[in-house]
C-alpha cells in the first residue's frame, strides 16, 4: 500500500512538470532537491529567463549537499542575477515574485555567497587570495575584513623582510590602508638605516641631501654635526657653521662654539671680548642674560623648613618654596616639590617639571631622574631623550650613557639612539673615548663604535690614565696600552698608579717599583708591610719606605736620601718629621736638626706649617718650633694656607694659622662652598661665611 502511495506521488510530479514551463520546472525540481533536473532546466532557461535562472543556479552551486557546488559559479551566477534585475519589465518581475525571485532573495543569496567565499579566503590566508576576493566582491558585506586581513598580512610580510622596498611596495599598493602611516613609518625607519649603515659622514650628509622630508632628517643632521664637532675645537664650531649653514644644530654650534669659546675663563670680560669677536651670534639676548648672571653665586638657603636662594649680598634671590634646594651646576639647581624633583635656573623658573623621584645633576646638559623605580635620561628642557623604563642608567658623559636592559649593558648617545646594543655583562662610563666593559664576566676596552681595542680576557681591567690600563689575568696583574699592547708582562701580584713616573708592584709579599717603560728601580725588593701601597707611594719625587733599620726617603732612582734610616720618617719637604726615642722632631733634607724632638706626633712641613703636638691632641708649629696654634685640637685640616678647619670636643671651627678664631666651635660641619666661602651647619640650621669680609653673608632663620 505504502509503495502504492509512493508511485502515485512520483507519478503526480511527472505529470507536473509535463504541464509545467522550463523555469516553473526548474524551481519544483530545487524545492525537491532534484538537483539534477534543476540543474538542466535553469540553464535551459538562461536564454529566456536570465535572472530568474541564474538565481537558481547560483542557489545550486551554493549548496554543498550536491555534486554540483562550486562558491565562483555560485557568485558569478548570482552576480549576472543581480546585474540584470534592474532591467527586467514590471511584468516579469511580477512573474519571478511568484517563483520567490526578487530583488530582495538575489541579495539574500548574493550575501550568502559572499560570506562562504569571505570564509574560504581566510582559510586560504594569503595577499594573493584576499586581494582576489577584493577584486572580484567589491559588494561584499564583509570587504572591510578581507581588507583588514590583506593589510595586516600584508604588512607582517613586510615587516619579517626587514627592508625599505617592502614597505614601498605596501605604500605604493595600498594607499588607503590604515596601516598606512605605520608602514610610511617604517619605509622612513629602514630606509635611513639602509643608507647610514656604514655610519661614516658621508652618508649622513647624502641622507639629508636625498630624503630633505624624511623626519630622520634631523638624526642625519645631528651625526653630521656630532661627527663634524667630534674635536669640539672652536675651530671645528666655526667651521660647521659656515659649511652647514641650514643644519638644525647651527645654533646648537654657534652655543657650543660660546661655551668652548669661554671654557677657560666663564666671566663677564670673555662674553664681552666674544661679543666683539662675533657680533653676528643670533642669541644677543641670550648673552645679555649670560653677562648678567655669570659671575652670580647663589647659596642655598632654609626658612622655616623651606629652601630658596640667595646671592653673596645676602638679598633672597629666589624665595624659599623648595623642600629642599641643590647647588647650580651647568645654570640648573635640583628642587624638591610635593615630595618629587624639578630643575630652576638661576631667574627661579621652573624648567623641568618636579615630577621625579630622584634626580642627578646636569651633566652634559642633561640629567638622570627617577620615575617609579626607573631611569631615564631628560635633556635640559625637560624632555625625555631616554624613556625612564631602565633599572640602571648612567651620567651622560661624553655623548654617551650605559643602561641595563636585563641583565645586559649596552649604550645610548645624547639623543636617546641605540649606538652600542645591551651585549655587556658590566659597563662603565667612556673616558676619552674608551670604556671598560665585560662580556661574560670577562673585561675588554671598546671605543664609542664598540671595537675592541683590548679584548675580552682579562678578569678585571682597571683605568690608570688615559692610555694605561691594569689588567687582571691568571692570577697576575700587568699593564696595557690603550690599543691592548703589553707594557708590563702579568708578573705580579699588584700594579699601584703611578706617582712621579713610578708605580709599587708587589711579588710573593714583597715590594718593587716600575718605571713608566716597565723597567725595575730597585735591584732588591722590599718586604711589605701594613698599608704600603698608600704610604710608600712617590710625593714630591720621594717615597717614604719601611726598610730592615727604620723608615727613610727614597727618591724616583732608589737612592735614600738619609744616610741611615730612622725610626719613623715623615713625608719629603723642606722640614721633614722624624721621630727618635718616642718624641718627633725636624731635619732639613740632608739630616741636619732644625726643630728639637719634643712633639708626640708631628707631620712635615707644609709651607710655612706643621701639625704637630702630643697625641691625641695637635696643633701648628711654624719653622722655629714654636705654636702658632696651640695642640689643644682633635682634628685640623688646611682650608688654605692661612685658614684652618679645626674639630674641638666634637664641633667645629675655623682658626687663622696665627692663631686667631675666624669662627667658634659650635658647628657639625664646616666644608669648602667656593674657594671663599665655607658652608656651616649647626644640629639646626645652615650658615655661609665670606673670607674676604670675614662675615655671615646670611643667617638662617630658625
Amino acid at each position: 500500500m505504502r509503495r502504492l502511495s509512493g508511485i502515485v506521488i512520483i507519478s503526480c510530479f511527472i505529470s507536473l512538470i509535463g504541464w509545467a514551463g522550463k523555469l516553473d520546472k526548474a524551481f519544483q525540481a530545487l524545492d525537491i532537491y532534484n538537483y539534477f533536473d534543476a540543474k538542466v532546466f535553469f540553464e535551459k532557461s538562461l536564454k529566456k529567463d536570465e535572472v530568474a535562472a541564474s538565481f537558481g543556479l547560483s542557489i545550486i552551486y551554493y549548496r554543498s549537499d550536491n555534486p554540483f557546488f562550486n562558491l565562483d559559479s555560485a557568485r558569478s551566477y548570482v552576480l549576472r542575477a543581480s546585474t540584470h534585475y534592474s532591467d527586467l519589465p514590471e511584468k516579469k518581475k511580477i512573474r519571478y515574485k511568484e517563483l520567490n525571485v526578487d530583488s530582495l532573495s538575489i541579495f539574500e543569496q548574493r550575501t550568502k555567497v559572499g560570506r562562504a567565499l569571505y570564509e574560504r579566503v581566510k582559510l586560504n590566508h594569503t595577499v594573493l587570495a584576499y586581494q582576489g576576493f577584493i577584486d572580484q566582491n567589491p559588494w561584499s558585506d564583509e570587504i572591510d575584513s578581507v581588507v583588514y586581513f590583506r593589510d595586516h598580512l600584508a604588512f607582517e610580510l613586510a615587516q619579517e623582510s626587514q627592508n625599505s622596498a617592502a614597505f614601498g611596495a605596501f605604500i605604493k599598493l595600498y594607499p588607503t590602508s590604515e596601516l598606512l602611516k605605520d608602514a610610511q613609518s617604517a619605509f622612513d625607519r629602514l630606509t635611513y638605516q639602509e643608507q647610514t649603515v656604514n655610519n661614516n659622514f658621508i652618508d649622513y650628509v647624502s641622507f639629508v641631501k636625498n630624503y630633505p622630508k624624511s623626519p630622520y632628517r634631523s638624526d642625519a643632521e645631528d651625526q653630521v654635526y656630532q661627527i663634524y664637532t667630534k674635536t669640539g675645537s672652536l675651530e671645528a664650531y666655526k667651521n660647521f657653521i659656515a659649511t652647514y649653514p641650514d643644519n638644525r644644530n647651527a645654533s646648537v654650534a654657534w652655543k657650543k662654539m660660546f661655551s668652548t669659546y669661554l671654557q677657560n675663563d666663564y666671566s663677564s670680560t670673555s662674553i664681552q671680548t666674544f661679543m666683539k669677536e662675533f657680533p653676528d651670534y643670533p642669541f644677543q639676548d641670550e648673552l645679555a642674560d649670560q653677562l648678567a648672571r655669570v659671575e652670580r653665586v647663589l647659596y642655598p638657603i632654609k626658612k622655616r623648613n623651606k629652601w630658596g636662594f640667595m646671592d653673596e649680598s645676602g638679598t633672597v634671590y629666589i624665595a624659599p618654596k623648595y623642600e629642599s634646594a641643590e647647588p647650580f651646576y651647568e645654570g640648573l639647581a635640583i628642587v624638591a616639590l610635593d615630595g618629587k624633583y624639578g630643575f630652576i635656573d638661576k631667574g627661579g623658573e621652573l624648567i623641568i617639571d618636579a615630577i621625579y623621584d630622584d634626580a642627578y645633576r646636569l651633566n652634559e646638559g642633561h640629567a638622570v631622574v627617577e620615575i617609579d623605580e626607573k631611569w631615564g635620561l631628560v635633556n635640559r628642557n625637560g624632555e625625555f631623550v631616554i624613556q625612564p623604563i631602565y633599572d640602571d642608567l648612567g651620567n651622560l658623559t661624553e655623548g654617551f650613557c650605559y643602561y641595563a636592559e636585563g641583565d645586559f649593558y649596552g649604550y645610548f648617545d645624547r639623543k636617546g639612539i641605540v649606538r652600542l646594543k645591551a651585549e655587556y655583562s658590566a659597563a662603565e662610563d667612556f673616558q676619552k673615548g674608551k670604556a671598560i666593559v665585560s662580556r661574560q664576566d670577562n673585561f675588554g676596552l671598546i671605543d664609542e663604535f664598540g671595537t675592541t681595542s683590548i679584548p675580552f680576557l682579562y678578569e678585571r681591567l682597571l683605568r690608570y690614565n688615559d692610555t694605561l690600563y691594569a689588567a687582571f689575568f691568571d692570577d697576575l696583574w700587568g699593564l696595557l696600552s690603550d690599543k691592548g699592547d703589553t707594557i708590563v708582562p702579568f708578573s705580579y701580584d699588584f700594579i699601584g698608579r703611578f706617582h712621579d713616573g713610578r708605580a709599587i708592584v708587589e711579588m710573593d709579599d714583597q715590594f718593587n717599583y716600575i718605571k713608566t717603560n716597565g723597567e725595575l728601580v730597585l735591584v732588591e725588593w722590599l718586604e711589605t708591610y701594613p698599608e704600603y701601597r698608600q704610604l710608600a707611594i712617590f710625593e714630591n719625587g720621594y717615597a717614604r719606605i719601611e726598610f730592615d733599620n727604620g723608615y727613610n726617603l727614597m727618591d724616583v732612582n732608589g737612592k735614600k736620601l738619609f744616610t741611615s734610616d730612622k725610626e719613623d720618617v715623615g713625608f719629603y719637604s723642606d722640614f721633614i718629621a722624624i721621630i727618635k726615642g718616642d718624641k718627633w722632631g725636624y731635619v732639613t733634607k740632608s739630616g741636619a736638626a732644625l726643630i728639637g724632638f719634643q712633639f708626640t706626633s708631628a707631620l712635615s712641613f707644609k709651607g710655612g706649617y706643621a701639625l704637630a703636638g702630643g697625641a691625641p691632641l695637635v696643633g701648628i708649629i711654624n719653622k722655629r718650633g714654636e705654636y702658632a696654634v696651640e695642640p689643644y685640637f682633635e682634628r685640623i685640616d688646611f682650608f688654605n694656607d692661612s685658614i684652618l678647619i679645626t674639630k674641638s670636643r666634637g664641633n667645629f671651627g675655623l682658626l687663622e694659622t696665627n692663631g686667631d678664631t675666624l669662627l667658634d666651635f659650635k658647628f657639625v660641619k664646616i666644608e669648602p662652598f667656593t674657594e671663599d666661602i665655607v658652608r656651616l651647619e649647626t644640629r639646626e640650621a645652615i650658615y655661609y661665611y665670606s673670607l674676604k669680609t670675614n662675615k655671615f653673608i646670611r643667617k638662617e632663620e630658625e
